[in-house]
């Protein structure tokens, strides 16, 4: 009998597929968008205070109303529709100062806040609004409303 020799063919080997560089690359993936993303804050308390019904409080509570002060084009200085300084050489504003003086002090007595709107034309000087300003500061009131007006 003769040997017979049979060959045998070697396994053949399957594909392998290695995971370990797939988890490699989506940490990496995972790491590059964590670090490039931005995060939203958180949103602060604004501190609002809303009215509400104070027992404390008498129902006879003294509101004042807000001053307006209008620096107009020739940069006269109007308060509630009275025209004040009007002297546009002067820097000094004498009358607005004690306008400002008295209606602070009526404040305090209401026990309120003085609140002012300021007005300036588009063609008044800047100067002067600075110095309308600095008559607000002197006064030591700090709620103003700035605004501009155009005359038709």
């Amino acid at each position: 009998m003769g040997r017979k020799h049979t060959l045998k063919a070697e396994p053949d080997d399957e594909p392998e597929l290695s995971i370990a560089p797939l988890i490699d690359v989506s940490f990496l993936l995972l790491i590059y968008f964590l670090v490039t993303s931005t995060l939203q804050k958180r949103e602060a308390d604004l501190g609002l205070q809303l009215p509400t019904q104070n027992p404390d409080s008498s129902a006879t509570d003294v509101q004042i109303d807000q001053m307006t002060i209008e620096v107009d084009a020739e940069g006269a200085v109007i308060v509630n529709s009275e025209v004040l300084d009007s002297n546009v050489d002067s820097r000094d504003l004498p009358l607005l100062t004690g306008k400002l003086d008295e209606y602070k002090r009526i404040a305090e007595l209401s026990q309120s806040k003085p609140l002012v709107v300021v007005a300036a034309d588009d063609l008044s000087k800047g100067q002067r609004l600075v110095d309308v300003l600095n008559a607000l500061a002197d006064a030591d009131i700090t709620h103003v409303t700035l605004t501009g007006f155009k005359e038709d």
